[in-house]
């Protein structure tokens, strides 16, 4: 491949990744007004300024869009944990509510229109690349969706409550329940 096609097909890429940001985000603005099962398609295209035809190169559902979105975060969330040192079960929970902290509206609005599980999915879907998938030995994969269930469970309980307690309370939560599953009888 010669220099301008590399860089051509680098352009495509961008060009590419940027339509599909723009509808995350003309999807992002609309469910701040109104739920998802009133959004239609031409809301969507109308916002992000592109036609019908472009929206279908990229999505076929505005669920698609979500999974799009929760995919680059899940992803995201993998990455900041696998580069920390020292990583405690209670650095980890920690970790993960100050990650999904910050996209607590998303969350909101995940939860508002019954789309929290596409966040389990993807946080399934994309455990590869997260350091569950470094454990090994006999049932390591109920062990992974053991904590993977746990975490999400926290996580639709806190969104469900508002998300009015701290990253620190919901690592300290954590905490209690693991004292208590190690302890109890």
């Amino acid at each position: 491949m010669t220099e301008n096609e590399t860089d051509k097909r680098h352009q495509r890429i961008a060009q590419i990744t940027q339509t599909q940001q723009d509808f995350v985000m003309a999807l992002s603005q609309l469910l701040t007004t109104k739920p998802l099962n009133k959004i239609t398609i031409t809301d969507i295209v109308t916002r992000a300024g592109y036609s019908r035809r472009t929206f279908y190169r990229h999505f076929i559902t505005l669920d698609d869009i979500l999974i799009y979105r929760l995919d680059g975060l899940t992803t995201d969330l993998y990455e900041l944990l696998s580069k920390q040192k020292d990583l405690t079960f209670n650095r980890v929970v920690l970790s993960f509510f100050e990650f999904w902290w910050s996209y607590r509206e998303l969350l909101e609005q995940l939860s508002r229109n019954n789309r929290l599980y596409l966040l389990a999915d993807s946080l399934t879907k994309n455990l590869s690349s997260s350091l569950l998938s470094q454990i090994k030995g006999a049932n390591t994969d109920y062990l992974q969706q053991f904590a993977i269930g746990g975490m999400f469970a926290m996580l639709t309980h806190w969104v469900q409550q508002g998300t009015t307690k701290s990253p620190k309370e919901m690592a300290k939560i954590a905490q209690d329940i693991q004292i208590h599953l190690t302890t109890a009888e």
